[in-house]
């Protein structure tokens, strides 16, 4: 928390999070839960966060990132009719053995990302060669195209 000028430990932010959630368990029930890993730094300690996407609210933070943990919390939930997650398989399977009720859907942030993934594999198939060459087009090629196409070739023709 240092790097964005945060003068409190990210333990304290996690404990105040938590209060927050331990304050709002006895709200509205969640219809639209979102479903992520949340780590300060990669590759260390994750948790898993719950969001109640209508209200935009934190509901839930498990202490770490596993189906079973996940597939718990949506037992004691019934009521979630939908839930929006990443490309993760631990919170697929969580979903899928807690809530086979609710259908899960996927995040903004990771439908964006897979367009991007798709575009850019298609963009790089583009540019890839095709191992023909291009030959030179002479006159008799010309005349064996159609008549339009032959005056937007002649008139193309540096």
């Amino acid at each position: 928390m240092k790097r964005p000028g945060v003068s409190v430990s990210d333990d304290t932010i996690l404990r105040h999070l938590k209060r927050q959630v331990a304050l709002r368990s006895e709200s509205a029930p969640v219809r639209v839960a979102g479903v992520d890993d949340w780590s300060w730094r990669r590759g260390q300690m994750y948790v898993t966060i719950i969001v109640d996407l209508e209200r935009r609210a934190v509901v839930d933070v498990l202490d770490d990132r596993s189906a079973t943990r996940t597939a718990e919390w949506f037992r004691q939930h019934p009521e979630v009719e939908i839930v929006s997650r990443d490309r993760c398989g631990l919170y697929a399977q969580g979903a899928r053995d807690g809530a086979n009720q609710a259908r899960q859907v996927a995040d903004r942030f990771h439908l964006l990302q897979n367009l991007r993934e798709a575009i850019e594999a298609q963009l790089s198939r583009v540019h890839r060669p095709t191992g023909r060459a291009l030959l030179p087009v002479g006159n008799d090629d010309i005349a064996a195209m159609t008549p339009r196409l032959a005056r937007t070739w002649r008139s193309s023709d540096c």
